[in-house]
């Protein structure tokens, strides 16, 4: 596969923005003919070679097996060891992989939260009972972990935000959708992002920003400053420059001089 983000197939497409960071980032790769079939399945072989390039740094959490269908010389053997010893995927009881087997969009949700220890922190049900309309298509061994994933705002719903499709196939767009929101690149259309809270504050401000640590920078009479999730002020317009909060943690600059974080 090719890593040329200049594919033939996505210029209409609805993850075009985020096919084009990951293949940026050589997560996700197109075809030698110029395409990257943004609607193709991905195999549980294919998906672990993703998730070994974008989360290979997790740490092993389980020893490794031996999967009678997967062999040393296998393409993605690699990938699907290490897949399963940071715990994104399993393999089947009777000791197979299945690595060419077609991922759901619920297992790759699962295998996301899992992998990456994704905890809910209300009660699971109450979560995918509000935010989907198909939430009985959801299997039990999945409720936990769909429900954190939701909090963490990674499910990409597309057309309908309400509808998680969860039985149905996943799409090579649709993962790099969620790989997108994971690294947190801002590349998803905010109306396909289950879990976010949508509210409405008047316009007033000449830039704004997504929130992050629940408040957002903006700019009112060319100055920043940042407003909680109700539209007030946590701290008034009075920084020459100003970015977004990390971990607590934002950067602003003062009077022509670059103050320490606040």
């Amino acid at each position: 596969m090719f890593s040329n983000a200049n594919f033939a197939d996505i210029q209409n497409h609805w993850a075009k923005t985020s096919i084009i960071a990951a293949a940026g980032q050589k997560i996700l790769r197109g075809y030698p003919d110029g395409t990257f079939r943004p609607a193709a399945s991905v195999t549980r072989a294919e998906f672990a070679a993703i998730i070994y390039t974008a989360f290979g740094q997790q740490p092993l959490a389980r020893p490794a097996i031996s999967f009678k269908d997967v062999p040393v010389n296998h393409w993605a053997a690699k990938a699907i060891a290490a897949a399963y010893q940071t715990k994104f995927l399993s393999g089947y009881p009777n000791g197979l992989f299945q690595p060419n087997e077609p991922i759901s969009r619920v297992q790759t949700l699962t295998a996301l939260a899992s992998g990456l220890n994704y905890q809910p922190t209300i009660e699971p049900m109450n979560t995918i009972k509000k935010y989907y309309d198909d939430w009985q298509q959801i299997p039990n061994y999945a409720v936990k972990a769909i429900a954190a994933a939701t909090e963490k705002e990674i499910v990409v719903n597309y057309p309908n935000i309400k509808r998680l499709q969860p039985n149905q196939n996943v799409t090579r767009g649709e993962v790099a959708a969620f790989i997108c929101r994971i690294l947190k690149i801002p590349t998803v259309p905010i109306q396909y992002i289950s879990g976010m809270e949508l509210f409405q504050i008047s316009p007033q401000f000449e830039a704004v920003d997504y929130f992050s640590e629940g408040l957002a920078r903006v700019k009112k009479d060319n100055q920043w400053g940042y407003i909680d999730k109700t539209g007030k002020f946590v701290i008034s317009p009075q920084l020459n420059e100003a970015y977004p909060f990390a971990e607590g943690l934002a950067l602003v600059k003062q009077n022509m001089q670059q103050s320490p974080s606040i």
